[in-house]
């Protein structure tokens, strides 16, 4: 709680997501080659969905800021004693690679890559263990992801007696495995029952039919969710000498382009550089003044209003009450946890009393210096059996505006027309899926910037395109019915009347 300020603030920066010692993941996705892996299922077969999932992954991380963001994944296929995709491939060079699977026919595909004979598992694990063990660097965690559709892959009991010898010395290599079905009748009690107990954990029964599922279960696995950013937190205000090493979680977004502009016909992406402006000039509206002007400063009045008092990170102001009402949020929560270099037990001091006596930490918050004040409170949650405080902005009192009050209709008491209000509610829900509503000129970009990445054609974009015609087919019925129970009349258009006495115009002679 006590040490140089200075020397630790340094590596407090605005930039930094990770510390020093950040140790990546390795998972290494293993795909069988076992007949069936090649049999048709639905829209392809299950080989070609496992490769669809590895490209959609791989072509996924182009456009990650940072290499740290994601696990670092290699290919193997059964039977084969060396990867089909190395953890020191480049992410060009794999997605060139299985494009160039992809491109190949079911048939190809089989006659390539189909294992001839029985899977010596206990040999596919040990060549999974020494691509792990290739590599030299401090590693976090280790996982090998089996995608296979064949639910008894011993032979005879040697084989058998072979493998289960060989994933016993998983635990102790730090090797996590995971079993990813492709077929909804795979069945674990002929032998992965017995390879989870030797592991001694709990089967997670996931099975992915498609490659949609599989690339949503692989980036579950390989991509971050989180970035953890360090932060002071001083319980003494007026006192920046006494401080707590603590870390802010925040949740990635989604990605974005920055500082770039497209054609309209989205043929060309442009890098521009704005200049900025020697004396800015900064606007206030204020809300409910409609369209009103606003006040302006410039930078030296917008100075005079930023805090050089308090340090930057959290500064604890006072322990009281929840402010913001359960499901009010004003801004993106944050987690805050304590640094595992903190030396003192003064974090989970406060979070017991804090749980104890059913209170929260009403703080400060500052992300630069000088920066205006920004004011949380930070709740007691218990995160994965870890204590975090959720911190949640606090809003300034004209910031809070309550939605108009709507009265609501008598409810309806004729059974027929509520049955047609139920019919039609059940005719217009349906499962969405935020791939139904892409951002099409972000995804133009995307495809401009992947074509000069990997020196290939740029691949057209659809615009998504609401089809009012087939959507008029599904509703037709129960809009009738609608119409007939509620006694609506379809008023027709009115036409434009044509004056009665209207003649050729005609233009003066000059």
């Amino acid at each position: 709680m006590y040490g140089n300020e200075e020397e630790y603030e340094s590596d407090y920066e605005d930039t930094e997501l990770f510390s020093p010692s950040f140790k990546p993941s390795y998972v290494v996705i293993a795909i069988d080659t076992h007949p069936g892996m090649f049999q048709k299922q639905q829209t392809s077969t299950p080989f070609r969905a496992s490769l669809e999932a590895c490209y959609n992954l791989a072509d996924s991380l182009i456009f990650t800021k940072d290499t740290r963001t994601w696990s670092p994944f290699a290919v193997m296929l059964t039977g084969e004693s060396t990867p089909l995709i190395g953890f020191s491939k480049s992410i060009l060079d794999t997605i060139k690679l299985l494009k160039d699977k992809l491109d190949l026919t079911d048939l190809e595909l089989q006659q390539t890559h189909q294992r001839k004979g029985n899977l010596d598992l206990g040999e596919f694990f040990l060549t999974c263990k020494k691509i792990f063990h290739d590599v030299k660097t401090m590693f976090y965690k280790r996982t090998l992801i089996y995608i296979s559709n064949d639910d008894r892959p011993i032979a005879d009991k040697n084989s058998k007696f072979t493998a289960l010898n060989e994933i016993k010395t998983f635990a102790a290599q730090q090797i996590e495995f995971q079993i990813l079905p492709t077929i909804e009748s795979f069945n674990y009690k002929y032998f992965y029952n017995e390879l989870y107990a030797i592991l001694g954990s709990k089967i997670q029964e996931e099975v992915c039919t498609d490659a949609e599922g599989l690339a949503q279960k692989l980036s579950s696995t390989i991509l971050f969710k989180t970035n953890e950013r360090k932060v002071l937190f001083y319980p003494f205000k007026g006192d920046s000498g006494r401080f707590l090493k603590c870390k802010r979680v925040q949740l990635f977004s989604n990605i974005q382009l920055t500082n770039s502009f497209m054609t309209t016909k989205g043929e060309k992406v442009i890098n521009m550089k704005v200049p900025g402006d020697a004396n800015p000039v900064y606007s206030i509206r204020y809300v409910g003044e409609g369209k009103a002007e606003g006040v302006h400063f410039d930078l030296c009045e917008k100075n005079a209003f930023q805090d050089f008092n308090l340090p930057k990170g959290i500064t604890l102001l006072f322990v009281g009450d929840r402010q913001v009402e359960l499901g009010h949020v004003f801004s993106k929560p944050n987690l805050i946890k304590v640094d595992p270099k903190e030396e003192l037990p003064f974090f989970k001091k406060f979070w017991d009393n804090c749980v104890a006596s059913n209170k929260v930490l009403v703080c400060c918050l500052k992300t630069r210096q000088p920066d205006r004040l920004r004011y949380a409170e930070l709740i007691p949650v218990l995160i994965n059996n870890q204590q975090m405080f959720l911190e949640k902005r606090l809003p300034y009192g004209n910031e809070i505006i309550w939605p108009a009050k709507i009265e609501y209709p008598e409810e309806e008491k004729n059974e027929e027309r509520k049955l047609a209000i139920k019919e039609l509610v059940n005719k217009l829900t349906f499962e969405f899926n935020p791939n139904m509503l892409p951002d099409v000129s972000l995804e133009k970009k995307k495809a401009y910037i992947r074509a000069k990445l990997l020196d290939a054609p740029m691949e057209e974009v659809e615009d998504v395109v609401l089809n009012r015609e087939q959507l008029d087919l599904v509703l037709e019925d129960v809009v009738n019915d609608i119409r007939e129970k509620f006694d609506l009349v379809v008023e027709e258009p009115k036409k434009r009347r044509q004056p009665q006495n209207a003649g050729p115009s005609r233009k003066k002679n000059k």
